[in-house]
């Protein structure tokens, strides 16, 4: 055999290894495909601004957590918002827990404020085609209540949605992935198919610095993001996201916005702001009572 021919059949065992792989990987399940990007998924904990209409209203913030088992997602949201001439203050807890494998095991999300309390308990059970979600709502004074429901899709809370879409082998405009999301509105899980649109760049503040001057916090350090728009085919999620999935910008079309943010601008200066707005309320308050009299 020359040299020439083992070159040859050489090169003609690579590209068949190389046809059989892009083969194997062509194939993959979907549940071989959610399990390789759950093994992507990177720690790590963002923080938002919230505004309503333009003004700051809030803040919040999201983090993903792994060990070898388990991926667990914490959103938290403190806001006043402004309906007509009310103003409600409340604030929202949720955690999530899925497999490494991005298979969505449990949730539980607390609300309380200036709206009537509750807390939810979600639990999936079954495997297969066979899933159902258990459902306990728990609000005071009164008795939980429960409620069970089917479960075809793949699950997931509204931040952690877009993770599997963009940790996927694509983020070419059209990659789409249809999806289970918990809308805690109507307390049930929504079929919805995500997609990605186009790509953008943003500046993120990832530091900030007091301003003597004014007392808040400013920008000191920013880094460029590359994000992608992503849309559902019902309302429930607008947003840009990164390349790992985690949300970038957020808006729905009542005018409530997220931006991501350092800690500091998101939650220092809306409580800067909240305990100036509190303490002119309290300057007020005397003089309308003697005016009235």
């Amino acid at each position: 055999m020359t040299r020439r021919s083992i070159a040859f059949l050489v090169i003609g065992l690579w590209i068949a290894g190389m046809a059989l792989l892009y083969r194997r990987n062509g194939q993959q399940s979907p549940e071989q495909s959610l399990a390789e990007a759950g093994m992507r998924v990177a720690p790590g904990t963002y923080y938002y601004r919230v505004d309503q209409s333009g003004k700051q209203i809030g803040a919040g913030s999201s983090a993903l957590d792994t060990s070898t088992a388990l991926i667990v997602a914490t959103d938290f949201v403190r806001a006043a918002v402004t309906a007509q001439r009310d103003t409600f203050r409340f604030q929202a807890r949720s955690e999530s827990r899925y497999s490494r494998g991005l298979g969505f095991r449990d949730f539980i999300m607390k609300v309380e404020g200036d709206v009537p309390a509750f807390l939810l308990r979600g639990v999936l059970q079954g495997e297969g085609s066979k899933r159902t979600m258990e459902l306990t709502t728990e609000t005071p004074n009164k008795h939980p209540t429960t409620q069970t429901f089917d479960v075809a899709d793949l699950v997931f809370m509204p931040t952690v949605a877009p993770v599997p879409l963009m940790l996927g082998k694509s983020h070419k405009p059209g990659t789409a992935l249809t999806v289970g999301m918990f809308d805690p509105l109507s307390r049930s899980v929504k079929k919805v198919r995500l997609r990605i649109h186009q790509d953008s760049l943003f500046t993120v503040t990832d530091s900030a610095a007091l301003d003597s001057a004014t007392g808040r916090w400013v920008p000191a350090h920013q880094d460029t993001v590359r994000g992608w728009f992503i849309t559902g085919d019902v309302p429930t999620l607008v947003a840009w996201a990164d390349e790992s999935g985690r949300i970038i910008q957020a808006s729905e079309a009542g005018g409530l916005s997220i931006s991501r943010t350092s800690f500091e601008i998101a939650f220092e200066n809306w409580r800067l702001d909240q305990a100036s707005a509190d303490s002119a309320k309290k300057a007020a308050a005397p003089k309308a009572r003697t005016k009235r009299r």
